[in-house]
């Protein structure tokens, strides 16, 4: 077997509260696995107040970007660039099956072996709830799942039986992109 696969240890949790209280709930041992389908990420519409501040940035942007390189390129690249953004911010999030087995987490057709991550945390944003991933390595992104709070405790305990729980806080970017809803 891979070592990414089955790891050498085998965390079980001991002070952490939310996993503790999830186990209880859920009757202590968790299923072998459980899959849901839920949203790929959480769905922001954006009203004409964004799209006037997304007016207001690419103006500013792109005429400090003329003052400072006077070069039309840069200012299209810019403009380009806050388009791009708009119209991904417009885009609606497909449905995805996510499944957690008892060596991995499966998102659509992408299979996360726990080994490739340290701890997980939880975010509550509206009606959905994010669960993230925060990986070993330096250069891998986090991965985010999203679900139901009625699913959510089911979750947590199965993730809980693989990786420990940290409390999470956002960093200014992550603020910065939920004000903005990107």
């Amino acid at each position: 077997m891979n070592s990414e696969e089955n790891p050498s240890w085998d965390y079980k949790p001991g002070q952490d509260t939310a996993v503790q209280t999830a186990q209880v709930a859920s009757g202590g041992s968790a299923a072998n696995s459980f899959s849901w389908t839920a949203a790929e990420y959480i769905e922001h519409r954006p009203n004409a107040g964004w799209y006037l501040i997304m007016l207001f940035i690419l103006v500013a942007v792109a005429a400090g970007t003329y003052f400072i390189t006077k070069d039309y390129f840069a200012v299209g690249a810019t403009i380009a660039a806050v388009l791009i953004a708009v119209v991904y911010a417009r885009r609606r999030p497909k449905q995805v099956t996510y499944e957690l087995t008892s060596r991995n987490l499966n998102i659509g057709q992408k299979k996360y072996a726990y080994s490739l991550f340290k701890s997980f945390s939880i975010f509550h944003e509206g009606e959905l709830s994010s669960i993230n991933f925060m990986p070993i390595k330096r250069l891998m992104p986090p991965v985010s799942i999203y679900c139901t709070p009625q699913d959510e405790q089911k979750i947590i305990s199965l993730v809980g039986e693989h990786l420990p729980y940290e409390e999470h806080k956002l960093d200014v970017f992550d603020r910065l992109t939920q004000r903005l809803h990107l």
